[in-house]
């Protein structure tokens, strides 16, 4: 008979590998057997492993997507990977049976299963950290900053975005706001190529070591009506505001938020947000970007609201791209990576062992290819922000050495 603390646990454990989502979903009582070597008396071992299958086989009937591979050496399998993406949550479960028969340990299990659409919009596709620098974002028309004094909008805008996507503990955030990605607009990612990819990301991405790193450009917060807002006799202001109303105060915000993936360079999200808002602050008033004058006013008020569905898109859209981590050394069948505890890795969790390469299009342009060696990575132990991990050959023999890559998917 298992013990309370054992049972939560295995809830723990099972609501991890099978998603959290419950929209749209339907219940339905699932059973499955997992089962397990008992290898030295192990017990405990055992029974993880026998709940990991029994989890597998519980999100096969739940409708899982599930990808495999095996590599065998002198008839022996070498490595051995499972990974199942499911579409289900649990809800409770009982542990029916336990088992041991030989060296064998058989587990029942029966779980109350939402199944629902798969979808990774409010889930992570596993539950590593992803790892972001926010970069400081180029401010277009430096003229229009005047007003009101906003000069400081280039590192406090993406400060400020950094503390509110760090707060919602899914994604690493580095604030990054005094590192410059971009010196013209020239430079911007939509003017470099058709793919959209930008070389200083990954300079940046090793320079700061992260996975991914956010830019942007600040497009416009210029007056939509400059002329009404200039300092005027008191009959002229009147005059205005009889005329024209609260308008003559409105206010452009403007900006375009760019996601490279810091291995390869490439552009995996661009988007453009904007909005309009009243310039309610006194007309001599120099309040700065972000300051509590600011956020008081009209305009503060719908950027605040431009700045959470940023934060929710690019929480969203980290979080439904691959964990990554590079490799830092090797040393015999030992691979050392840059993710550790920090990120969410645990001993015993298996990763994707790639190659990464260098290749050149006509026009010379330097790209990243990432080839899959076939070969996984079983993590031996975890420290706060490195990790080591074994593989079945030598990391020579696959040509595996500094700056490949692990990826989970």
């Amino acid at each position: 008979m298992l013990n309370t603390i054992f049972r939560h646990k295995v809830l723990w454990i099972l609501c991890l590998l099978i998603g959290l989502d419950s929209t749209q979903a339907e219940a339905k009582w699932l059973e499955a057997t997992g089962q397990a070597n008992v290898v030295h008396q192990d017990l405990v071992s055992a029974r993880r492993a026998a709940i990991r299958d029994a989890v597998q086989q519980l999100s096969l009937q739940a409708g899982a997507d599930v990808s495999s591979f095996q590599q065998m050496t002198d008839g022996a399998i070498s490595a051995d990977n499972l990974r199942v993406s499911s579409n289900g949550t649990v809800q409770d479960i009982n542990i029916l049976k336990e088992e041991v028969k030989g060296n064998l340990l058989f587990l029942t299990i029966q779980a109350d299963v939402l199944i629902e659409d798969k979808s990774c919009r409010s889930n992570t596709s596993n539950g590593y950290l992803r790892s972001a620098a926010m970069t400081s974002f180029y401010l277009e028309d430096p003229q229009a900053a005047a007003f009101g004094g906003l000069y400081n909008i280039g590192q406090t805008l993406p400060a400020d975005l950094s503390r509110r996507l760090g707060s919602a503990q899914k994604v690493k955030v580095l604030d990054a706001s005094g590192f410059q990605v971009y010196t013209s607009p020239q430079t911007i990612p939509t003017s470099v190529t058709e793919e959209g990819s930008l070389t200083t990301a990954i300079t940046a991405s090793n320079q700061l070591g992260v996975q991914y790193v956010i830019s942007g450009v600040i497009r416009d917060i210029s007056m939509t009506r400059p002329d009404l807002v200039r300092t005027k006799s008191y009959f002229g202001q009147v005059k205005d505001k009889m005329e024209y109303g609260d308008s003559r105060f409105e206010r452009r915000f403007q900006i375009d938020i760019y996601v490279h993936d810091g291995f390869s360079g490439a552009l995996v999200y661009s988007q453009r947000y904007e909005t309009l808002g009243n310039w309610t602050v006194p007309l001599e008033e120099k309040t700065g970007f972000g300051s509590a004058a600011f956020w008081r006013s009209d305009y503060g008020q719908q950027v605040n609201k431009v700045f959470d569905n940023i934060v929710d898109d690019l929480h969203s859209t980290l979080g439904c791209q691959p964990f990554m981590a590079r490799v830092t050394r090797t040393d015999g069948n030992n691979i050392y990576i840059d993710a550790g505890a920090d990120a969410g890795l645990r001993p015993g969790d298996t990763l994707n062992l790639y190659r990464s390469s260098t290749f050149y299009d006509a026009n010379q342009n330097p790209y990243t290819e990432l080839e899959n060696v076939k070969m996984v990575i079983t993590l031996k132990r975890v420290q706060p922000f490195f990790s080591r991990g074994a593989i079945a050959t030598e990391p020579d023999k696959l040509g595996i050495q500094q700056g490949d890559v692990v990826i989970a998917w």
